[in-house]
Order: structure tokens, then C-alpha cells, then sequence
């Protein structure tokens, strides 16, 4: 009996050496190219000094943390090396890697900590006074997180607090009257299934789903009376051209884990029909130029077959990543005057949203940088609209923007709550 049990102990032994022993020579194989930098590197590391390459141990440390900035020139592979790390990862069942965790759904996420939303409940409350003191419009969309409110995912000791950090925010608007859509709640009363609305290897959500949510705002604004009914073929996503990219994008988990960890996702090109097309112009970009719809919401560089790891093919929407865009379509069926407000999940709904009104202004407040409270009572909107995520970009306290120079006659920043 004893001499059985050895022999199996032997066997997973034998077993686990050489599974070992061939992730080391992938290694060696995939980095052989970057070996004598890598040498050099070294030396300079344990000798602390500068070298002829401008090169300092405090240059090879933030080197090391930046190998998944695949920009980053100097090591090369990478893309091999962490395709191989994921696909050891996944062999040996590991849910969590290199900051990411991998959900009871396959899905990749991010941790989201515990969050002060005083700051954000101030800020917006003070926007939706504004608007209403003049008799206009303001709402704020909750976009929902890749973790659903009614469902625990999570691998087992690992927790996230999106949703409850989104509760207490949504608590505190509802409490000084602002109006909320929350989509969590939608996506729940129309029986979406919430796997298939978010990417698996990225935190945002689908195209498709980025249109339900344009859909969304445009129904509640109608039922608010905001403005009359339009034709539904806007808000119809059948009236739309689908073009469906297979195993294309790899998002920024899956850059992180690679295409072996959770695999890549498909990439959904939404676009109006060429006879829905309407002239928009972007001030900023083509001052006095007409084109269609679709040559100015979309970026369609980011759809060639690249690299995956290089390829950023979610702002294939939006056109331009910038803080700043203007768009006036004369064809649109409102004539109002919408400012839209948002961060990364906003870029996809607010593609569509020229398609609907005259007048249409996009911030996108995590890199906006002018004077907002210049720029909003030059453009007086009829409508304000917000959408942001339920991560750490419009509501936590480091990131809330301050609409109005105010902030510290509203709020004192705290965090009372641990990371």
C-alpha cells in the first residue's frame, strides 16, 4: 500500500516538473529576441546608475509595471508571454491575474472598492438645480456594472462594491428629487440576460446593449415629456445595419490575461442605413464640413485586423477619444438643444444620439478641461443628460468633477470607508 501511494505521488510530481518545465522553455523561446536587453537591464538594475541608454533603476522599475502597455517598445513578445501566462492560469483554474478576477461567468472584472458618493450626490444635485430653476430637463443614467445587482458572481473571499456604492448614490439623488434612470433595473425588466450585454474580456458593455441604452433615454425622455414621441425607426435597432466582427476584440482585461485566459469576443458595427444617414458637423475636427452620420461618429481605423493586444476596438465609436464634441443635424426630428455628459460607457449610446436632435454637445468629463460653468451657460440646453458607469470614473470622490467651482461650499472630501 505504501509502495502504491508512491508511485502515484511520484507520478503527479513527474507530471507537474514537467509542465513546469515547458512553460520555462515557452518562456525562454517567446523572450530569447529581448535576452541581451533584458542582461543589460539587469546591470543597471544592481548597479543603480545611469547607463548610455538612459536607463535607471527607477526607468526599469516603471518599466516592469508598464509591460502591458503594449505602446511600450522595449520589451518584445509580450503579447506571446502573457498568452502563455493566461493559458497556464486557466490550466491550473487561478480566478485571479494580474489585478483581474475571473467571475463565476467566465467574465473578467476589476475591483471596485468601497466609495464615498457625497461629493458626486452634491455635484449632480446642484446640475439638475440648475436645469430646473430654468425650467429644463436633467437626467442621470446609471449605466450598470459587468457584476449584476441581484446575482453574486464573485469568486469565493473576494467582494466588489459597485452596486452598493451606486444604491447609495441613487438614494441620495432620488432624496433631492433629481431624476434617475437606473438601467441595472431595466435590464432586469426586460429580461436581459447580463452575461450577454457585457463583453467577457472587457468592463464595458456591448454595442448592442450601448444601444438599448440610447433606446432607453430617448423612451424616458418622450415619458417625461421632455419632448413629443419621435418615429420608432430611431430607437429600432432592426432599422439599423449590423455587421458582426467574430473573435475580433480583446478587451482591457483580456489584455491583461491574454486570449488563452477567457478568450475574445465578438465586435458588433452598428450603424443607420445609408438612407438614415444625416449630415453632422464637428466644429472642432472639420469647422464648416458636411458628412454623413457615419463618417463622423465612428472611427473605423480601429476595425483593421490588428494585433489584438494593440487594437482599442471599442472606441471604433465616438470617433475621437476627446473631451469636446459638437454635433448639429438639421434633419434630426427634435429641435432642442441636448448636452450630454458621460465617461467610457456613454461613447456608444451618445454615437446615436445626433441621429435625434438638431443639437447635440458631448463632454466626456474625464478629459473635458475647459470651464464647465462657461461652456453651460453659453450653450443654455434645453436637456442635460449624464450617464456614467459604476466604477471609480464620475462617482468617486478623487474623480467627481466640480460643475460649478463649488465644491467646497458643498461638501468637505472624505473617504470614510475602506479600499
Amino acid at each position: 500500500m505504501t509502495g502504491s501511494g508512491s508511485r502515484k505521488q511520484g507520478k503527479k510530481i513527474t507530471h507537474t516538473k514537467v509542465l513546469a518545465f515547458v512553460f520555462i522553455l515557452a518562456v525562454f523561446y517567446i523572450g530569447s529576441a529581448t535576452f541581451p536587453a533584458t542582461i543589460t537591464n539587469i546591470a543597471i538594475y544592481l548597479d543603480g546608475k545611469q547607463a548610455d541608454t538612459g536607463s535607471t533603476k527607477g526607468q526599469i522599475d516603471e518599466s516592469y509595471h508598464d509591460m502591458l502597455d503594449f505602446k511600450h517598445s522595449n520589451f518584445k513578445n509580450k503579447g506571446s508571454y502573457i498568452n502563455l501566462n493566461g493559458l497556464m492560469a486557466r490550466l491550473m483554474g487561478q480566478r485571479k491575474m494580474n489585478t483581474i478576477i475571473k467571475l463565476d461567468n467566465g467574465h473578467l472584472t476589476n475591483f471596485t472598492g468601497r466609495m464615498d458618493i457625497g461629493p458626486a450626490a452634491a455635484q449632480l444635485t446642484k446640475l439638475h438645480e440648475k436645469q430646473a430653476g430654468s425650467g429644463k430637463v436633467f437626467l442621470y443614467v446609471q449605466a450598470p456594472h459587468q457584476i449584476p445587482k441581484y446575482e453574486d458572481i464573485m469568486p469565493a473571499g473576494c467582494k466588489n462594491y459597485a452596486n452598493q456604492n451606486v444604491d447609495d448614490l441613487l438614494d441620495a439623488l432620488s432624496g433631492n428629487g433629481v431624476s434617475v434612470l437606473d438601467l441595472r433595473e431595466e435590464l432586469r425588466n426586460d429580461g436581459i440576460d447580463h452575461s450577454e450585454a457585457f463583453f467577457v474580456t472587457d468592463h464595458h458593455w456591448k454595442p448592442e446593449t450601448g444601444f438599448w441604452a440610447f433606446a432607453k433615454i430617448i423612451d424616458c425622455l418622450e415619458k417625461t415629456r421632455a419632448f413629443e414621441p419621435i418615429d420608432p425607426k430611431y430607437t429600432d435597432i432592426n432599422a439599423y445595419n449590423i455587421e458582426v466582427y467574430e473573435e475580433f476584440y480583446l478587451g482591457s482585461s483580456g489584455k491583461r490575461t491574454g486570449i488563452y485566459y477567457s478568450g475574445i469576443d465578438d465586435f458588433a458595427l452598428i450603424t443607420a442605413p445609408l438612407e438614415e444617414e444625416s449630415s453632422i458637423d464637428i466644429p472642432f475636427k472639420s469647422i464648416g464640413k458636411q458628412v454623413s452620420h457615419t463618417a463622423e461618429a465612428y472611427n473605423m481605423n480601429n476595425l483593421r485586423k490588428q494585433n489584438p493586444f494593440l487594437q482599442n476596438t471599442y472606441f471604433v465609436y465616438g470617433n475621437v477619444h476627446s473631451g469636446e464634441k459638437h454635433y448639429r443635424n438639421d434633419a434630426a426630428p427634435v429641435d432642442l438643444k441636448v448636452l450630454a455628459l458621460g465617461d467610457s460607457f456613454s461613447i456608444v449610446p451618445y454615437t446615436f444620439m445626433p441621429l435625434v436632435f438638431k443639437s447635440f454637445d458631448q463632454l466626456d468629463m474625464r478629459h473635458y478641461e475647459g470651464d464647465f460653468e462657461s461652456y453651460y451657460s453659453g450653450v443654455e440646453p434645453d436637456i442635460v443628460v449624464l450617464l456614467s458607469s459604476s466604477g471609480q470614473s464620475l462617482i468617486d470622490e478623487t474623480t467627481t468633477y466640480d460643475f460649478f467651482n463649488d465644491s467646497q461650499e458643498i461638501y468637505v472630501p472624505h473617504n470614510e470607508f475602506e479600499e
